[in-house]
């Protein structure tokens, strides 16, 4: 079992006692050179102890010593690495094996530095430095003074310094002589600027004694030059111009390269790392959990490179000090080395001290809560993180801490949702972008052997809604000093009144009800749906839902009244209600929909979100309002008439996503599909409908008025279905009609004569008033066009009198269910205009062999159809 790595290592006393003196990360060689740094800089044993010996340390140290010792090499090294990069190490590495090379000859750095220089014994030589920063360009010694002192030959170019005047490169030659030298250059840029009455003469020194190195065997100039310059368009030139006079070598000294900082960072933190074994058992115990995660962490985490990294790294894991040396050094205020050993010494001696439980110390495990870690990150992007980091993150208020708690005790004892805030964020930036992090990578930055990896996605999601500044997209995360849209329409939403919602519902609605039938829309009286011929559907306000009481009565209210007094039109009037469950989510949709309306309306605050989230919020806003039209056509599902028993609800269906149209469109075609509502009627079925058995002539007026009062009766989808059944029913001999004093009887019927005053005849009085006889004389008649014809040529002969059609018709069939409505119109409903009764016997089978069929859909769904249809189920059967 892997054991807590603060049982295994122990951190140098300087870092475990929190008393790390922080001018070691600054150390200076002028310091080292007069004696004043830090003993760790100032001892040249315990320097070399604690300095790793990395490749290009290595190297350059080599080469500097071949030079001196006469055999060749580079004579002028410009050390132009990134800030921090190990470059003021180098130098005072140089002074040190230069200057005390026999006292650290046994150290494993000098042995490895004279085997890769070919040197059984080390070359005496003397050193001269100059540090930029140290002196003041007007009262101190000039570079040139300075290093002619430091070699015991300032008389050379006293003159010259006190002038302020470039000695000329037959004086450096004197300067340098036949003896092994070494110059060290550092911060020559920052003096360049600061010289300014002699900047020229700066560089004309650099560039005679670039010159005088080059023509002397055993002398070499080793000068480090930022990768940026200081103090702006003037620093540029200086730092160009010093750029081209020392030339860039050809062989790069990367003094400090890829997995080589873990070294470096673990021989500086730690006296003591503990068994190997015992890092072993923890990598292992990482790799497993990686392995069991599969595609739930990046891949190479799980090959066995990452295994060989985090022997390397350990006690950290690598994404700690990867991100650290990789991210967060590109900001040109971060030093790459220091930086990274000054911020991981406050994390060690931090979780130390609190007896941090886990194997490694992971990204998630930074403390933000603690001011000097907090400190040393948030100095590089902006003191604004600060409030970032308490309201979100770390401190007595975040929101992270609080969701740890409320999660449940796993998270509190993991604390998940602090880790994952925490490890976002120090994720989330770089010098040169910000960054994002993936999920796969949290779960790295996040879990050790022992936490459920479930409580990971679990968490995210609830930072996602909880956060104010965190920021997600397209799978990446991220925090900034901007409140995230997320947080900005939550606090729009509560700001959102009840009577906004129900205003923009009653719009919605409104443009929805469409025209296919009159349509009134949220009615609070029967008196707002007038008693008129026409077809009218009743969309009722969300107050009114399916299934209540309240509902019942309003609706029978307003089926049977209008206003005072009694409904005479009953029969052309539907009225539809929203399904109660479907109205909360639809309520914080449209609050959501008006928020984010709210949010794309304020340009000043559009401004502030950026480009990505103005485009988001404009998607989020049409993906809405397509949404929540599709909601409100599935919210009105519930359809109420007037049925021969009473009042009837019948149920509409869910929509097919995508489906479009109005309420009154798709009530419509449900009327239609359900034989409810008649676009052409039999003359059989109208003659049955219409008189009752003891009548033998009825008004024609009084015939659509039947249809139009009696709910037991088909709705028509207009007064024009019963002109069409009349004109086929004269010319069919069904009936007869008369107007005036003609009677019309098996014989076209003229347009335009189906008035107020036409009368229906039973075929037995249209025979008895024509005498028996049929198309008596009289001018010639023109014929209504029918339904497949319409020529306009001769009525076709009159049926026999002993004319009968069939009595039953009856099918047994298989159906695909995609062709029901192709059915119900081109079988059921033609037989019904003949005026037969139709009845239909339903056999289905549903059948799923992977099991899909959702018992919610047959309880919910299917059989609340059923029994709102009123269908008598006569067998059933479910596996």
């Amino acid at each position: 079992m892997a054991r807590p790595w603060q049982e295994v290592v122990r951190p140098h006393q300087d870092v475990l006692s929190g008393k790390l003196d922080e001018s070691i990360f600054a150390a200076d060689l002028e310091d080292v050179r007069r004696g004043r740094a830090p003993s760790d800089y100032l001892d040249p044993a315990a320097f070399f102890a604690k300095t790793y010996p990395t490749e290009g340390l290595v190297r350059l140290l080599a080469t500097v010593l071949a030079r001196l010792a006469g055999r060749g090499g580079d004579p002028v090294i410009n050390l132009q690495t990134p800030f921090g990069g190990g470059k003021t190490h180098a130098l005072i590495a140089l002074y040190h094996l230069c200057t005390a090379g026999e006292q650290v000859r046994d150290t494993e750095l000098v042995q490895r530095v004279m085997q890769e220089a070919g040197l059984d014994r080390l070359p005496s030589s003397r050193v001269a430095t100059f540090v930029g920063t140290s002196p003041d360009p007007l009262r101190d010694k000039t570079p040139w003074g300075e290093i002619a002192d430091q070699l015991g030959c300032y008389e050379i170019v006293e003159l010259s310094d006190r002038e302020r005047i470039a000695p000329g490169t037959e004086r450096l030659h004197q300067l340098l002589g036949d003896a092994p030298t070494l110059i060290l250059l550092d911060e020559l840029a920052v003096y360049g600027v600061a010289a300014k009455d002699f900047r020229g003469q700066v560089q004309a020194f650099l560039q005679e004694l670039t010159q005088a190195v080059k023509v002397n065997r055993r002398a070499i100039l080793v000068a480090s030059l930022p990768s940026s310059a200081p103090y702006g368009d003037e620093g540029e030139r200086v730092l160009h111009q010093m750029e081209m006079v020392l030339g860039r070598t050809e062989v790069q000294y990367e003094l400090v390269q890829g997995e080589e900082i873990y070294e470096v960072v673990r021989r500086r933190l730690f006296q003591d790392l503990g068994p190997d074994i015992e890092h072993r058992r923890a990598v292992d115990a990482y790799r497993e959990l990686y392995q069991s995660l599969g595609d739930d962490v990046p891949n190479y985490a799980r090959e066995p490179a990452f295994r060989r990294r985090m022997l390397k790294a350990y006690p950290f894991h690598p994404e700690v000090i990867d991100v650290l040396f990789e991210h967060w050094s590109t900001f040109s205020t971060f030093q790459r080395t220091r930086g990274v050993l000054r911020l991981l010494s406050q994390v060690v001696a931090t979780l130390y001290n609190a007896h941090h439980p886990a194997p490694l110390i992971q990204p998630a495990h930074l403390d933000l809560g603690h001011d000097q870690i907090r400190r040393e990150l948030v100095k590089h992007i902006g003191n604004e993180y600060n409030a970032v980091i308490a309201s979100d993150i770390a401190g007595p208020s975040a929101k992270a801490a609080r969701l740890d708690q409320e999660m449940g005790t796993e998270y509190a004892r993991f604390r998940v949702a602090t880790g994952l805030a925490t490890a976002i964020f120090f994720g989330s930036f770089s010098g040169a972008e910000r960054r994002g992090v993936t999920l796969p990578w949290l779960r790295l930055a996040t879990l050790w052997p022992g936490v459920p990896a479930p409580l990971v996605g679990d968490a995210i999601n609830r930072l996602e809604d909880e956060l104010w500044y965190l920021h997600a997209e397209q799978g990446r995360y991220w925090f900034t000093n901007q409140p995230n849209l997320n947080r900005v329409r939550i606090e729009r939403e509560e700001a959102v009144q009840e009577a906004e919602i129900r205003e923009e519902f009653e719009r919605l609605v409104r443009r929805l009800a469409g025209s296919e039938l009159r349509s009134f829309v949220w009615p609070r009286s029967p008196q707002d749906v007038p008693d008129t011929k026409e077809l009218k559907l009743a969309v009722l306000a969300p107050e009114y839902v399916y299934a209540q009481p309240a509902t019942e009565d309003f609706v029978r209210e307003l089926l049977e009244r209008a206003g005072s007094t009694f409904r005479t039109y009953r029969n052309v009037l539907v009225v539809l209600a929203p399904n109660p469950q479907d109205l909360g989510a639809l309520r914080a949709k449209l609050r959501r929909l008006l928020a984010l309306r709210s949010i794309r309306d304020d340009n000043a605050l559009m401004r502030q979100l950026g480009e990505q989230n103005r485009q988001k919020v404009e998607g989020d806003l049409r993906g809405l309002q397509d949404g929540i039209e599709f909601d409100v056509r599935s919210t009105y599902r519930h359809l109420a008439k007037v049925s021969g028993e009473g009042l009837a609800w019948r149920h509409l269906g869910i929509p097919t996503v995508g489906e479009a149209g109005s309420l009154a469109r798709r009530v419509r075609e449900y009327l239609r599909d359900s034989d409810l509502l008649a676009e052409k009627i039999g003359p059989g079925q109208l003659l049955d409908k219409a008189f009752q058995p003891d009548e033998q002539v009825k008004r024609l007026s009084e015939v659509k008025e039947v249809f139009l009062r009696y709910p037991h009766l088909p709705m028509l989808s207009g007064p024009q279905v019963i002109d069409d059944a009349v004109y086929a029913g004269v010319r069919e001999g069904i009936f007869g009609l008369q107007v005036g004093e003609r009677v019309y009887f098996r014989e076209a019927v003229p347009s335009g004569v189906l008035g107020d005053e036409a009368i229906l005849l039973r075929p037995e009085e249209a025979t008895k008033r024509t005498g028996g006889l049929v198309n008596p004389p009289g001018p010639p008649q023109t014929r209504e066009p029918l339904t497949g014809d319409s020529d306009g040529g001769e009525p076709p002969p009159p049926p026999s009198p002993a004319f009968t059609g069939l009595r039953v018709v009856s099918l047994m069939i298989e159906l695909p269910w995609e062709r029901l409505s192709d059915f119900m119109r081109g079988v059921i409903t033609p037989l019904r205009n003949d005026g037969a009764e139709v009845r239909l016997v339903v056999s289905l089978e549903a059948r799923s062999p992977a099991g899909t069929i959702n018992r919610a859909t047959l309880e919910h769904t299917v059989r609340e159809t059923l029994q709102q249809l009123r269908v008598r189920v006569m067998d059933e059967r479910v596996e």
